[in-house]
Parts: C-alpha cells; sequence; structure tokens
C-alpha cells in the first residue's frame, strides 16, 4: 500500500485517538462526549477533508436546499426538541448539556429535512433494505437470550417514541455524522469497488469510539475494547448503504431504530 493511501487511515485514527482520549481526560457523559464530536467533525472536516459540509449529508448535491417538503420534515422534527427544552426551562431543570444536546437536536431536524426531502426510489430502496437489516440484527440480541430462557423484556413503547423522535433528527449532527458521512466518505472516496477494508477500518474506529462510555475500570479495557468493536461490525452495513445511497438517512434512520429498540427494550 501506496503512502498516499495510507495517509487518510492515518489521519482517522488519529481523529479517533483525539476524540477517544478527550473522552477518557474530560471524563464526560454519553451526551457530551457525543456533543464533543460537533467541533471535532467540522475542523477535520473543513481542514482535512477539504469537502463542504453538506457532503456529510448528500454526497451528490451541489448546494443545500430545503424545497416546501423539506421545510416540512423540518418542522416536523422540530416540534418535539422544541417541547422538550420549554418542559426543561418551565421545570427549571436545563443544564449546559441539556441545551446544547437541544440545540443539536433542532440543527441536525434541518439536515433530516434536507436529506429526507431528496429520497429518489433508489433511496427508498436502500433505506428498507438497511432498516430490515437493522432491525433484525438488534432485534435478535433481545429475542436470543429469551429463548434459551437467560432473559426477559418488558417494551415501554412511549419512551421508544420518544427516543425514535429524538434520535432520528440527532443523527445528523453525531454519530453517524462523522463516522459515515465524514470518515466513510474520507476513506472510500474513489467511489470504486464495494471497499470492505474501509468499510471495516471505519467500523474498528466506530467500536473503539465506545470505549470512554463502555469502559468503567471493572474489566480489562482490552476486552471491552474487543466487545465494543465486535458489536461495531454491523457498521460495516451502514457504511455500505451510505455509499450505496449517498444518503445519510438511510443509515442514519438505521441506527436511530437501533438505539431506541434499546431504550424501548430496556
Amino acid at each position: 500500500m501506496q503512502i498516499q493511501t495510507l495517509i487518510p487511515y492515518l489521519l482517522s485514527s488519529l481523529f479517533l485517538l483525539i476524540y477517544v482520549a478527550l473522552g477518557f481526560l474530560l471524563q464526560l457523559e454519553t451526551i457530551a462526549y457525543l456533543l464533543l464530536g460537533v467541533p471535532l467533525t467540522l475542523l477535520f472536516q473543513v481542514l482535512v477533508v477539504k469537502q463542504p459540509l453538506r457532503k456529510l449529508w448528500l454526497h451528490e448535491n451541489d448546494e443545500f436546499h430545503l424545497n416546501a417538503l423539506g421545510w416540512l420534515i423540518t418542522a416536523c422534527f422540530l416540534v418535539f426538541p422544541v417541547y422538550q427544552l420549554i418542559q426543561s426551562v418551565s421545570h427549571n431543570t436545563l443544564t449546559v448539556v441539556n441545551l446544547g444536546f437541544y440545540t443539536a437536536v433542532m440543527l441536525g431536524a434541518f439536515g433530516a429535512g434536507y436529506c429526507y426531502s431528496n429520497f429518489t426510489k433508489k433511496t427508498a430502496r436502500d433505506f428498507l433494505l438497511c432498516f430490515g437489516i437493522t432491525a433484525a440484527l438488534r432485534m435478535s440480541l433481545y429475542f436470543f437470550p429469551i429463548l434459551f430462557g437467560k432473559d426477559e423484556f418488558h417494551p415501554a413503547y412511549m419512551r421508544a417514541i420518544k427516543s425514535l423522535l429524538t434520535y432520528i433528527p440527532f443523527a445528523f449532527v453525531v454519530e453517524e455524522v462523522v463516522f459515515r458521512g465524514m470518515l466513510d466518505s474520507y476513506l472510500h472516496s474513489s467511489k470504486k469497488g464495494l471497499g470492505l477494508g474501509s468499510a471495516f477500518f471505519v467500523s474498528v474506529l466506530w467500536g473503539l469510539w465506545h470505549l470512554p462510555l463502555a469502559y468503567n475500570g471493572e474489566k480489562a479495557i482490552w476486552l471491552v475494547a474487543a466487545g465494543s468493536i465486535l458489536i461495531a461490525l454491523w457498521g460495516i452495513v451502514l457504511s455500505i448503504f451510505w455509499r450505496r445511497s449517498g444518503n445519510l438517512a438511510v443509515p442514519g434512520f438505521s441506527h436511530a431504530l437501533a438505539d431506541t429498540i434499546r431504550d424501548g427494550l430496556k
């Protein structure tokens, strides 16, 4: 492999190292850790990738533009975070982190409107395929233990609905933007071939990204890292469908769905 080919992998690894190191050093909670990725992604996209920010959401569009449908979708996704923000203010429970979270979700609503309003027939097919694979993989994590009598679950439908309304727009600001919108596009910029190697590499980075959230000192860090990487191999599916569709709504919805199933079956 030539040095020129290795550079994106090295820089992507450095990005991940800085992100994870800051997560450990600052001892950030989940939301704060997710939000940390916003400025890091902006800097990397502008200074290293050197691509417009709109490319984090849609591959092919020449400009960011919301049509009538896009504005309608954006407005729908804005309702719930605005309601949550008002509730937090009225109950005097608003914190700096919560404010950052609600702001990010509201900004993500515009990304959602942009991407969902640019669906084509091919996008819709990829969306349904990615959705189906994700639902099957995520549900299997809960049903297999039940089949062997090791566990049970108690669905919380309202919590799941609230999570989905939040996670869909939030996906257009954090994780999927970082690992599919930016890093996957950076490593697979040629768009030639399936690129399973680069998809696997991005998924490994995504798995290691979870370390500050998963490691609590009770298990060896290498064991936590191995578990995180194993779970994150699902990221290969997300990368492939991001490349096929060029629309972040495809992997973004599937990721939001997976997190919703997790929350709804706690």
